[in-house]
Formats: structure tokens, sequence, C-alpha cells
């Protein structure tokens, strides 16, 4: 008896041990099945272009829109001027290289026009002397002209534009006198500085570097 009662536990071990294996075997077979259907393998995240561009939208932009101030900051170049005294010249462009700035000089002839204003040649010095001094008590200011062409005549002055020469003719009709207006052309020799390379930060700093100097001005030029 002991005999078989030892048979028996040892056959319940191995068909216990035989079931045990055989479900693990199904188990194994089902997921391989389950592989075979759905036809698909794992994707890693970095290999989902929709979904990197959903988690960041900024991964397929350009480089213009990346870097937009790379793109904006090209550079340019500007004359700084005029300037008729030579010394001038040298004491700004001095101030712009100590600023880092790349200058040359460059010289430009300029033409310009301007209007004479005057009450036309009197028949005696002593009868323009006495106009002058009715349009003095005008608040009209102005000199009797000696140069012989217009000897005796009036200057009342020379303006920029042909409005304003008309503006002070008819300024001189209210006090009784009549006036005339010469266009006058003239040229002139003007230096500039030209600044190379400029960028949108740098033309700040010019702008900085000209404040309180009215007469001198900033324009674009073209390199050269």
């Amino acid at each position: 008896m002991p005999l078989v009662f030892g048979l028996l536990v040892v056959f319940n071990a191995v068909f216990l041990a035989w079931q045990f294996f055989e479900q693990q075997n199904r188990a194994q077979n089902s997921i391989v099945v389950v592989e075979e259907q759905q036809g698909k393998r794992i994707q890693l995240l970095a290999e989902r272009a929709d979904l990197l561009a959903t988690l960041n939208p900024s991964a397929e932009t350009s480089d213009e829109s990346v870097f937009p101030q790379m793109k904006e900051d090209q550079t340019s170049c500007y004359r700084v001027g005029p300037f008729i005294d030579s010394g001038l010249v040298k004491q700004v462009r001095k101030t712009f290289e100590k600023s880092g700035f790349d200058v040359k000089v460059v010289t430009i002839n300029s033409e310009s026009s301007r209007y004479w204003v005057y009450i036309p040649p009197l028949n005696s010095a002593e009868k323009a002397q006495v106009v002058l001094a009715e349009l003095q008590k005008g608040g009209v200011d102005g000199s009797v002209v000696t140069d012989p062409q217009f000897a005796n005549a009036i200057s009342l002055g020379n303006v920029a534009s042909l409005d304003a020469a008309e503006a002070l003719k008819t300024r001189l009709m209210d006090l009784g006198f009549r006036a005339e207006s010469k266009s006058i052309s003239s040229t002139r020799d003007e230096q500039w500085l030209l600044l190379l390379n400029i960028g949108n930060v740098a033309k700040t700093q010019v702008d900085r570097i000209l404040v309180g100097s009215p007469k001198i001005r900033r324009e674009a030029a073209p390199c050269q």
C-alpha cells in the first residue's frame, strides 16, 4: 500500500505540472495570434511626425519663423551731411569711427535754387533810403543795392521757395510797395560721410550721435 500511495502522489504531481505548462503554451500562442491579426509594429514617439507636430508646433517651422530677427537685421548704407566746413567733417568722422563705424568721405556737387525778392531800382539813392525807412517802420528789413546792375534797388533777401517769395511780395503790396522776385541758381560741393554696413541697431546709434545737430541729416544711400 505505501508503494501504491507514493505512485499516486507522483502521478498527480506530474499531471499538475503538465497542466501548468499546457496553460503557459496556450497563453503564448494567443499573444502571437493577436500580433498577427493586428499586423502593426510598435512605433516610437520620435517616429510619429503627426504627434510631434501636435506636441511641438514649432518643430516644422522654417528658419525665417524661428529666427525672424536674424532675417530682418539686414545691413544698409547711409550718408550723413551735408558739410561745407572740412574741419567739421573730420570731427564728426572721428566720432563715428570711435563708435566702430566704417566711414568714407564723399563729395557731392549740389545745385540749389533760391528766390531773391527786391523792389526795383528807384530814381536815386536818397529815394531808396526813404523807401527803406518806410519798410522798416512796417516791420520789413532790407538794404539798398549798390551793384551797378541793380543800383538803388532795395533787396529784401533770399527765400527758399517760390511760395515764400510770393508771400513776401503780397506783404509788401499791402504796405503799398511793388516787389519782384528773381530765381537764383547756385552750385556748391558738399561733403558727406558714407556709413557702410549699418544694421537696425547701428542705425539707432547714428541718430543718437546726430542729436543736437539739426542741419546734419541722415539719408539712405547706395553702398559704394
